[in-house]
């Protein structure tokens, strides 16, 4: 699939808040969207994830990097991958970020109101 074919280059309202319903979801997007980073490997997100720590909803267990990496491959980077957002590749654990304007506004608003704002 070529950037151009991404199903997010239109943003359907239902794939966004879908990417932004959950927390991890939102910072993957927000770690590639505050930086000039468009790849990394699962390991170098699942980190940057647990060192923000999650809301005050989550459990301080739920934010280790294992854990969190275990989430990002089991869930979350499939589904963005799914949607267009994202290139993961489950064996070498690779992530291209392609980027959508609509949702990463979208996450800066989320991350503005639960008041993170790390990244």
């Amino acid at each position: 699939m070529t950037p151009s074919e991404r199903t997010l280059s239109t943003a359907d309202v239902d794939d966004v808040f879908e990417v932004l319903a959950d927390w991890r979801r939102r910072a993957v997007c927000r770690y590639f969207a505050s930086s000039d980073r468009t790849a990394a490997d699962v390991g170098a997100l699942a980190s940057a994830i647990s060192e923000l720590g999650g809301t005050s909803t989550v459990d301080a267990a739920d934010t280790s990097p294992a854990t969190i990496r275990a989430q990002l491959e089991e869930q979350h980077l499939p589904m963005l991958h799914q949607i267009g957002l994202i290139d993961y590749d489950e064996r070498s654990g690779a992530v291209k970020y392609w980027g959508s304007p609509t949702v990463e506004k979208w996450a800066d608003h989320a991350a503005a109101v639960t008041q993170q704002t790390d990244f």
